[in-house]
């Protein structure tokens, strides 16, 4: 086992059709199987393979509600063209209400706003409809999956995990404010671990902020934070950063230099480091030192650059939540769901 069922996951290899035990490639005589690839790059197999299934799974759905309308038509002897006009005609009625708040929660959009109330009424009530009309078709389709009329043959991928040893010089904190570095509540393997791939110069790990500092808030206690480096090859100024952060790391001060980088995402000069280490109230001798030769430092962020890459990190921010990956600026609706599930685990 390496994280998932490979033997389920990938059953066949892109067009090809090649299975697993197939040899790959073979290099002065030794040869590598398709599995072994497969262990080794499971994020992209799984990416490969999920896309296989969701291809398939649309096929399915459109096939059955194709069938679905030449039934009814059939039966009623009409047009397909009129059996949905007359079911949707039953089954959907936009009020006013409706549209109303619609109009409130769309005010500012940008396309919307530019146009005069009459056409935003048109559009708002377009959306509503649209909207409506994919409720009743994803209705029909998961009532035909319940009755047996549709099945998906073909198997899920199943979602591959990671392990990530956390090494004892890592950022760590167990709750929402800089100072919760100290475990409370749970302690290593018995919390919820979310490791974080993310860089300073990232717009999106800016954003997703305020969820992850909800999710610290809501289940300190239960969850540990676990940042690592992931500096983009575009932002000249994530690795230097980052290298502020991991001296500051060695003085304590790691996420009081992590929160004030990304306050401040658009000053990140030299200057502007040496300004936040005396915000922070650092030794500004030694934190210097370490900034002026970062030999050791530069080679922990590529450990944690080069740990990313294996996890199949290519963007930031990527999270893994006990191994379960969660790419970009999500919602905290989205870490609730993950937590919640890993937290119920524990409880078995």
């Amino acid at each position: 086992m390496v994280g998932f069922r490979v033997g389920v996951l990938v059953l066949f290899v892109l067009s090809g059709g090649v299975a697993l035990g197939e040899k790959a490639f073979t290099i002065n005589g030794v040869t590598t199987t398709v599995e072994q690839v497969a262990q080794k790059e499971k994020a992209a197999f799984y990416e490969i393979e999920k896309r296989r299934y969701q291809l398939i799974e649309q096929l399915a759905r459109r096939r059955y509600l194709e069938s679905f309308w030449q039934q009814r038509a059939a039966k009623s002897k009409k047009s397909i063209a009129h059996e949905k006009k007359d079911y949707f005609g039953k089954n959907i009625n936009i009020t006013k209400k409706q549209i109303s708040e619609a109009m409130q929660r769309f005010k500012d959009h940008p396309q919307l706003s530019k146009l005069d109330e009459s056409k935003r009424t048109t559009e708002v009530k377009k959306f509503l409809r649209d909207s409506a009309e994919r409720n009743l078709l994803n209705g029909l389709v998961t009532a035909a999956m319940n009755d047996k009329k549709l099945r998906i043959d073909y198997p899920r991928p199943e979602e591959p995990t990671f392990d990530f040893t956390i090494r004892s010089n890592e950022p760590v904190k167990y709750g929402p404010n800089d100072s919760d570095i100290k475990p409370v509540g749970c302690r290593g393997d018995s919390c919820v671990t979310i490791v974080e791939f993310s860089e300073f110069q990232c717009p999106f790990c800016a954003r997703v902020l305020p969820a992850t500092k909800e999710v610290m808030s809501r289940y300190k206690g239960k969850v540990r934070w676990v940042v690592r480096d992931f500096p983009l090859s575009f932002h000249d100024r994530a690795k230097p950063a980052a290298v502020a952060a991991h001296c500051a790391l060695k003085q304590g001060k790691y996420w009081e230099m992590y929160s004030t980088l990304f306050e401040n995402q658009s000053a990140l000069s030299d200057q502007d480091f040496i300004a936040y280490a005396e915000k922070i109230k650092l030794d500004k001798a030694k934190w210097q030192a370490c900034v002026a030769k970062p030999a050791a430092e530069l080679a922990f962020i590529d450990q944690n650059m080069q740990s990313g890459i294996r996890a199949g990190v290519t963007g930031t921010p990527a999270f893994f939540i006990n191994g379960r990956r969660l790419s970009g600026a999500v919602p905290f609706a989205r870490f609730k769901q993950i937590i919640d599930e890993e937290l119920s685990k524990k409880q078995k």
